[in-house]
């Protein structure tokens, strides 16, 4: 089994939900940790550094590239 790597921080749960979609609907595994009381304190977010994206390594490349794919030509 690869180990788990933190791809992308969301200061966001919903923005977090998006990019876990996106991955899950290309075959990509994610999974997203916070520490926000299971969602009942969503403040908690901005002080505790936000909603983490996991990836395993040797998914990460991929999974990178995916979420950066939308904003590619933006300056």
């Amino acid at each position: 089994m690869t180990s788990q790597i933190c791809i992308q921080t969301y200061l966001y749960r919903h923005e977090a939900d998006l990019a876990w979609a996106l991955l899950d609907s290309c075959g990509i595994v994610a999974t997203l940790t916070a520490d926000d009381a299971g969602g009942m304190q969503p403040h908690l977010l901005f002080g505790n550094g936000g909603v983490r994206l996991w990836v395993s390594e040797d998914r990460a490349k991929e999974a990178g590239q995916l979420l950066a794919a939308p904003f590619e030509g933006e300056e």
